[in-house]
């Protein structure tokens, strides 16, 4: 059993506990339609990663069998401690190189995108970091730690990273100076200017000290989150393509192979004089995207993340006994749903009449039990139940659409 399966419904207890205390203690610290953007991002990363990750595995599995230099015990303590700091020093560099090289910094700036900072940041994920992010962890394989020690430990860090995603806990005192914290991984999530490229460990930021990296959260200037060239759109897909897209567009406008390697592989904003770097705007001067909401939305926002999520614990449990091809299609169809309820989000002006057709589709399979593996009675149930409640939300939202002015102007594609 895949172990997220078991991670999940504690990460999303967590987020509903970190949102009543912010609410009971009066802070502004979640907006309903960034959290879901953010939750259902997480969802399509996991979703990805079931056709992706057992790929990367067998591939560490190779190496240790075929180049591992060493045979390791796995009752002796001492394996595990190495493996610890192994894959903590590693990550440093995988995550440092997410936000040096541009490439990298594509696949990684879906999770800084979101101009919040709670728990349910730490669920926005992306889904192709993972095409490129294993290959830092090689050397574990060639000096041979074992396949489950490498699984644990890795699992280990990810559970721990969620934590630090909060603004309800302050400053630690030795704590901060030792391990990643709240404080000092919001620095690491701002975008003023003494936060830009800092603290990058992930379960120690001792290498931040180590390497110059490290910065200590500021009294005089609170934290501002997100990127310097916002995302602008609640849509998962689009957050996860726009920086692609946006190098895309560099290198066909720049002159010169060279130019054209460096718009890739250069740190993000690089530029010479033959190839001007892209202009920026200043921290202060960027606004935080929203959007109107009413009601209605809010319901079906709710409503629509629970079935992604039901969708998703279903992909990661029958998985192994898809093929390749099925869960290319279990992919496609969360993607669809997660992308759907982004453009009721924006309101688009196709997004009504797009929802209650996937809402047909999707649920009705579920309800009829034509889908990916066998579908339970309860299962079954629940489908009709989200099919009547979906289609309901998208009635009552064709009389009250016009309140919220759509199609929205402003918003991004």
């Amino acid at each position: 059993m895949n172990p997220i399966v078991f991670a999940i419904p504690v990460f999303m207890a967590f987020v509903g506990l970190e949102a009543w205390l912010a609410w009971r203690r009066g802070l502004k610290v979640y907006r309903l339609h960034d959290a879901l953007t953010s939750i259902n991002i997480g969802a399509m990363s996991e979703t990805i990663r079931a056709l992706l990750k057992l790929l990367s595995l067998a591939v560490y599995a190779v190496v240790v069998e075929r180049v591992g230099a060493f045979s390791w015990d796995l009752k002796s303590p001492w394996v595990w401690v190495l493996a610890f700091f192994m894959y903590d020093f590693f990550y440093y560099w995988a995550h440092r190189s997410g936000h040096e090289v541009n490439l990298l910094w594509a696949a990684h700036v879906v999770h800084h995108s979101s101009e919040d900072y709670n728990l349910s940041t730490a669920l926005r994920q992306s889904s192709t970091n993972q095409v490129f992010y294993w290959l830092f962890y090689l050397p574990m394989a060639i000096v041979g730690i074992p396949v489950t020690v490498f699984v644990v430990i890795a699992l280990i860090s990810v559970v721990y990273q969620f934590w630090s995603h909060t603004q309800l806990v302050g400053k630690l005192g030795w704590a901060d100076r030792v391990f990643v914290t709240p404080s000092n991984h919001r620095c690491h999530h701002g975008r003023n200017d003494y936060c830009l490229d800092k603290n990058y460990g992930g379960t120690l930021i001792i290498w931040d000290r180590l390497f110059g990296t490290y910065v200590a959260e500021r009294d005089d200037e609170p934290v501002v989150y997100g990127t310097l060239v916002p995302l602008q759109s609640w849509n998962p897909l689009w957050g996860n393509l726009k920086n692609y897209v946006g190098i895309w567009r560099q290198v066909r406008g720049t002159a010169g192979w060279s130019n054209k390697l460096m718009r890739v592989f250069a740190p993000p904003g690089w530029g010479n004089a033959d190839a001007p770097a892209p202009a920026l705007p200043s921290a202060a001067s960027i606004s935080r995207f929203d959007t109107p909401a009413l009601k209605w939305q809010h319901v079906y926002g709710l409503l629509a993340s629970a079935v992604i999520f039901g969708l998703l614990f279903n992909l990661l449990i029958v998985a192994q006994s898809l093929s390749v091809p099925q869960r290319a299609a279990y992919a496609a169809v969360l993607v669809l749903n997660a992308v759907g309820m982004a453009w009721v989000f924006e309101g688009k002006r196709w997004a009504l009449g797009f929802e209650a057709l996937r809402a047909a589709l999707v649920f009705g399979a579920l309800a009829a039990g034509l889908w990916f593996g066998p579908v339970s009675l309860p299962a079954q149930v629940a489908a009709l139940f989200a099919l009547a409640l979906s289609w309901g939300m998208l009635a009552l939202a064709r009389g009250e659409r016009a309140k919220l002015g759509w199609p929205l102007a402003g918003v991004a594609a």
